[in-house]
């Protein structure tokens, strides 16, 4: 399953970083990522950064780094 998971997260990013312009052109323009990131290309940006994100989630998740990260974070210390 985790396997499963670390493709389709792989999949899904790197198609958001790809296909920036076909995003852009479905969803339009991000309001807060053009305020935030820049007057123009901040949705470009911003859709780069989400598949980015994605990919190294999924990355996480498989290699086990996401349980122990939020297991530090969360997890009361004894």
């Amino acid at each position: 399953m985790n396997y499963f998971v670390f493709i389709i997260s792989l999949i899904i990013g790197a198609w958001l970083v790809i296909k920036t312009e076909k995003m852009l052109s479905w969803f339009g323009p991000n309001e807060w990522a053009e305020e935030k990131l820049g007057l123009y290309g901040g949705s470009r940006l911003f859709y780069k950064m989400l598949g980015l994100i994605i990919i190294i989630a999924g990355t996480m998740f498989v290699t086990g780094w996401a349980q122990d990260l939020l297991l530090a974070i969360f997890a009361p210390k004894k």
